[in-house]
C-alpha cells in the first residue's frame, strides 16, 4: 500500500533569425509568485531569469545552459506548513516515480514540507535521506527520464504542485520522528543509516548513472524521443535534466497528510535560447542585431576614408 510520505530538507553557434521573430522580449521576473509560494530557479548557483509566456497560460520560462547544474528554489509564503510535489520532466523529484498530476484520482506522490515562512532548494533527483544527484542539463536523448524508460510528455517541465494540510491531521512534534526526544546521538546516526540504505533501494544506486532503457515506454516515450531526433537532425537540440554528480542533501521523514487536491500549480519550461528568441522571450545577442535591415540600409559595410 503506498502510504504518501514527506520528506523536509535540513537543509557557440551563431543563429540567424528570421525579422519575424524579432519580437521585443518580454521583462523577465526573478520569481514565479503564487497564492501561497514562491518558485525560482538557480542556475550554476546565480538566480536565472523567468519569462512569462505569452500565451497567458501561467506558465514561466528560463533558459538552460548545457552542462549547468540547477536548483530549483520554493519558498513558503504562508503561515501554515505545505507540502509540495516537485516533478521534473514529468518525475518525482524524490521517488523518480512518473508524476500523474493534479488531474488524477491517486494520493499525490512523495513531496517536500516546507514549514511557515521557510523555503527549500531542490537539488536533484533524491537517493537517500543523506544524498541527491544534481539536476544537469543535458540534451533530451541523455536526460535521466530517457535512460531510465521514463521519458514523457512532460519534458523540459518543472511542475510545483502545493498542497495544504489536512484539518485532521495531528501536529507534528517539535522534534519530528524518526528522532526522538531524548534518544542518544548514536542512536540517531543509526536510525538515520538505516532509513537512508532504505531509500537507496527505491532509487538507482548513487554510485552509478542510472541504466539506459531496451525502449521508451508508451506513445508519450515515443513522441518525446522523436522530437529529440528530428531536432537533431535539423541542427537544433532539445533539453533534458540529467543525472549530475552526487551531492549531499540531509532530509528526515516527517508526518504529513496532505489533502486530495492541490490548493495551487506552478509551471515553469526550460529551453535552449534559441528557442527562447524564437518565442519571443528572449532578446537577440547584440552582435546580431538586425542585420538584414542593416544590410537593406547600406550599414555594416566599408565607408570611404577620411582623407
Amino acid at each position: 500500500m503506498r502510504i504518501p510520505a514527506a520528506v523536509v530538507l535540513a537543509f557557440a553557434a551563431a543563429t540567424v533569425l528570421p525579422l519575424a521573430s524579432a519580437a521585443p522580449a518580454r521583462a523577465s521576473v526573478g520569481q514565479a509568485s503564487g497564492s501561497l509560494v514562491d518558485v525560482a530557479v538557480e542556475v550554476d548557483g546565480a538566480t536565472t531569469p523567468l519569462y512569462p509566456a505569452r500565451d497567458g497560460s501561467g506558465r514561466f520560462y528560463f533558459e538552460a545552459r548545457a552542462g549547468g547544474a540547477y536548483a530549483v528554489r520554493v519558498a513558503n509564503r504562508s503561515p501554515e506548513r505545505l507540502g509540495v510535489v516537485v516533478a521534473v520532466d514529468g518525475l518525482n523529484a524524490i521517488s523518480g516515480e512518473r508524476e500523474t498530476g493534479p488531474a488524477s484520482s491517486s494520493p499525490p506522490g512523495r513531496m517536500y514540507v516546507i514549514d511557515p515562512w521557510d523555503e527549500v532548494a531542490v537539488r536533484g533527483w533524491r537517493t537517500s535521506l543523506a544524498d541527491v544527484r544534481r539536476f544537469t542539463f543535458v540534451d533530451e536523448r541523455l536526460s535521466y527520464a530517457a535512460r531510465t524508460g521514463r521519458a514523457n510528455g512532460r519534458m523540459g517541465w518543472i511542475e510545483a504542485w502545493v498542497y495544504r494540510e489536512s484539518p485532521s491531521a495531528h501536529v507534528a512534534r517539535p522534534w519530528p520522528r524518526p528522532w526522538e526526544r531524548g534518544s542518544a546521538p548514536e542512536e540517531q546516526a543509526e536510525e538515520a543509516r538505516r532509513r537512508a540504505e532504505g531509500s537507496s533501494s527505491e532509487a538507482p544506486a548513487s554510485d552509478a548513472a542510472p541504466p539506459p532503457a531496451a525502449a521508451p515506454e508508451g506513445r508519450a516515450a515515443d513522441g518525446a524521443l522523436q522530437k529529440s531526433q528530428d531536432a537533431s537532425r535539423a541542427g537544433g537540440a532539445y533539453p533534458g535534466t540529467g543525472w549530475g554528480r552526487r551531492t549531499e542533501d540531509p532530509a528526515m521523514v516527517v508526518d504529513f497528510h496532505p489533502q486530495l487536491r492541490p490548493a495551487e500549480c506552478l509551471t515553469l519550461r526550460y529551453e535552449y535560447a534559441p528557442a527562447l528568441r524564437a518565442l519571443g522571450l528572449l532578446s537577440p545577442p547584440p552582435w546580431e542585431g538586425d542585420r538584414l535591415r542593416q544590410r537593406d540600409r547600406g550599414e555594416g559595410f566599408a565607408r570611404a576614408p577620411g582623407w
